[in-house]
């Protein structure tokens, strides 16, 4: 079992880039990252996983593949990897609110794909890895904790409300690894 990440941002930001390589962690490296235009990223990404300029659906049978889709009506189960090969989950920065961009943009292009749902909280992209995984490994979603948002804290008075959904291992949201030091650098420097 592989997992798909359908790039769907013109630029590799930092905080997708953080957000890739939890990924790409996560699946030990068994990850293709697909519709990738830009050059500068293409070459960051061959460090992560295997990087193709091409869509999903020019590469792959969308038989073998479960497309995870917010909007989708059932949920993952570990009976949904039978006779698959891959997991596809969108490389999307998500909005407050599940808006469809995964339907839009993923999920109407393939005609055979199996299509599920991870919950009704929004995910990140490394968030919807570490979901998939647990549920190929033999857990069932509905043993997994995830947290509606997380309040980060950018110093003493200050802090940051991210409206995504985090797997709790621990009692504690697993957040993408670098992503504190990262938004209170941004803090500190004023772009909040």
């Amino acid at each position: 079992m592989k997992l798909i990440i359908e790039n769907c941002e013109e630029k590799l930001w930092y905080w997708l880039y953080l957000e890739y390589k939890h990924a790409s962690d996560i699946w030990e490296r068994n990850v293709i990252f697909t519709n990738v235009k830009d050059p500068e990223m293409f070459s960051i990404l061959k460090n992560l996983g295997e990087v193709y300029k091409e869509s999903f659906m020019e590469l792959f049978d969308d038989r073998k593949i479960i497309i995870l889709d917010p909007m989708a009506e059932k949920p993952l189960s570990q009976k949904d990897f039978e006779n698959k090969d891959y997991i596809l989950v969108g490389g999307i920065l998500g909005d407050r609110e599940i808006t469809g961009k995964t339907r839009e943009l993923i999920t109407k292009k393939a005609k055979n794909a199996t299509v599920r749902n991870l919950g009704k909280i929004q995910l990140t992209i490394d968030s919807a890895a570490l979901v998939a995984k647990l549920i190929y490994l033999g857990m069932d979603l509905n043993d997994i904790k995830i947290t509606n948002e997380v309040e980060i804290r950018l110093n003493d008075v200050e802090s940051i409300i991210l409206p995504y959904g985090y797997v709790i291992i621990d009692d504690k949201p697993l957040l993408t690894p670098g992503l504190i030091e990262y938004l209170v650098k941004k803090f500190e420097e004023g772009i909040f």
